[in-house]
């Protein structure tokens, strides 16, 4: 299938091991800045069993959902995949997991390394380059909290340091972090504070003028990820190429229908569809709070009909009788029509 917007970095992943050994001094800046990605970007849940375990063997099936769906690249153990509930050796497990499932289907597997500890960072980004992850990105550390560009920088130089062959992106979420920063003044800062690897943003949250303005930085270099899939079409009309979304697990159909209309030139069918995603998002934020994990996973496994399980305390479980009534929203929505 032809994937509308898609920009391949298959190559990439090949000869990686050949330019590191042949021209190590120049492979990381290469690889660095050839890295991008113009298309969508699933945020994979994590399955889980009934028991609250992981369930590793459900990820290969999981990869050919995506695949069908045209969605060809993954961020894997963030929120949507509940990384922070997650132990050291289960991130691990399940990094390693989608790098295997994802070999010759997906192009890219960006593996999350963020976390309290910024030395548990330095380990998962060293884990993450050891197993062929295609990148690595980082929320800032979030108890004791950087509150600067300058201090996002910092942190950021540590953890690429740890991973010094991988592209590394910085993972922009203030509502659950409590990181407020401007992004804009990180790429500032970031004209001092020297990390080679560093090549974007996923971009979570709704400032569009800080958006905008770092997709312009420095010439329009870095890779800038929009990540409120409920505005999608409106940081495509602000220029951004890459997406990363949860509801691009079920729904990626719809977004890239929209991205096809959008590039057409075709605006009407783009809003149709992006009016589509924000209705029966709607219902799923009414039922939320927001883009409610557990809820998600849920709707994942009615459309897929792939076991997502529970999702981990404290993020609730819900009852059969509030299922059922989602269920039937999302029905008369159309929502089950729109994303086959």
């Amino acid at each position: 299938a032809v994937v509308p917007g898609r920009q391949s970095n298959c190559a990439l992943s090949v000869f990686r091991p050949l330019v590191q050994r042949f021209c190590p001094d120049k492979a990381a800046t290469r690889i660095m800045m050839d890295f991008s990605i113009d298309g969508l970007i699933a945020a994979p849940f994590t399955p889980m069993k009934e028991n609250g375990e992981v369930n590793l063997p459900m990820i290969d099936p999981y990869v050919d959902c995506l695949v069908s769906q045209g969605v060809l690249n993954t961020f894997v153990c963030g929120s949507t995949g509940e990384g922070a509930s997650l132990s050291m050796a289960e991130r691990k497990m399940v990094a390693e997991r989608w790098v295997s499932a994802g070999k010759g289907k997906l192009d890219n597997v960006i593996v999350h390394v963020g976390g309290v500890s910024i030395t548990d960072s330095q380990e998962l980004a060293r884990h993450a380059e050891s197993i062929g992850a295609s990148a690595i990105a980082t929320l800032p550390t979030c108890v004791f909290r950087p509150n600067s560009g300058m201090q996002v920088a910092e942190q950021l130089q540590i953890i690429g340091a740890s991973a010094p062959n991988l592209p590394l992106f910085y993972y922009h979420l203030p509502d659950m972090t409590k990181v407020n920063i401007m992004v804009e003044d990180l790429l500032d800062a970031l004209d001092t504070v020297t990390v080679p690897t560093f090549r974007g943003c996923k971009y979570t949250d709704y400032n569009m003028m800080d958006f905008g303005r770092c997709l312009i930085h420095s010439d329009g270099k870095y890779s800038m990820f929009y990540g409120r899939d409920e505005q999608n079409l409106c940081a495509l009309a602000m220029g951004a190429k890459g997406f990363v979304g949860s509801t691009y697990n079920y729904a990626g159909k719809i977004y890239n229908r929209m991205r096809a209309a959008f590039d057409k030139g075709d605006l009407e069918m783009a809003r149709k569809e992006q009016l589509s995603a924000q209705l029966f998002m709607k219902i799923i934020f009414e039922h939320g709070p927001g883009m409610d994990i557990g809820l998600n996973k849920y709707v994942m496994t009615m459309t897929s009909g792939l076991e997502m399980g529970p999702p981990r305390p404290p993020m609730q479980r819900r009852s059969d009788e509030e299922l059922a009534k989602i269920k039937a929203k999302l029905q008369a929505c159309g929502f089950f029509d729109s994303v086959k």
